[in-house]
C-alpha cells in the first residue's frame, strides 16, 4: 500500500472511531482515539491526516508538541506572537531537489577509458 491509500483508509477511521482535535492554518486536520492500549503506553492515540501533499515537516511546532505528548491540551490558535518571530514554513528544499537531479542525472561527462592513452 502507498501513503494516498493508507491517507484514504486514515480518513474513513477518523471520521467514524477518532475525535477531531483541531485545524492548523495550513488545513491539517488532527484527531485522537481514546482507546487505552498498553501499545500505546496508556496514552491517547494521536494523529493528522494532511491537506495535499503529505510533507511532516508542514506540521506547526505547537502542533508537533501536542502529537508527540508534550502537551496535553490542544493548541490555542491565539498564541501571543513576538513581532521577531516568523511564520512556520514547510519544508521546500524537496521540490528543489527534485529538478536538480534530473540536471545531473543527463550525461554532461566523457568517461574515461585506460586503453585510450
Amino acid at each position: 500500500m502507498n501513503l494516498i491509500s493508507n491517507q484514504f483508509f486514515l480518513k474513513i477511521y477518523s471520521k467514524f472511531f477518532a475525535t477531531t482535535v483541531g485545524q492548523d492554518e495550513y488545513g491539517n486536520k488532527y484527531y485522537s482515539d481514546k482507546n487505552n492500549s498498553p501499545t500505546n503506553n496508556y496514552r491517547e492515540r494521536r494523529w493528522v491526516i494532511y491537506n495535499g501533499e503529505i510533507e511532516a515537516s508542514k506540521v506547526p511546532q505547537r502542533w508537533n508538541a501536542w502529537l508527540h505528548h508534550v502537551i496535553k491540551e490542544k493548541p490555542s490558535s491565539d498564541i501571543r506572537k513576538e513581532k521577531w518571530m516568523k511564520n512556520h514554513l514547510p519544508n521546500s528544499r524537496r521540490k528543489l531537489n527534485l529538478n536538480k537531479e534530473k540536471k545531473y542525472t543527463e550525461k554532461n561527462y566523457q568517461s574515461w577509458n585506460p586503453n585510450n592513452d
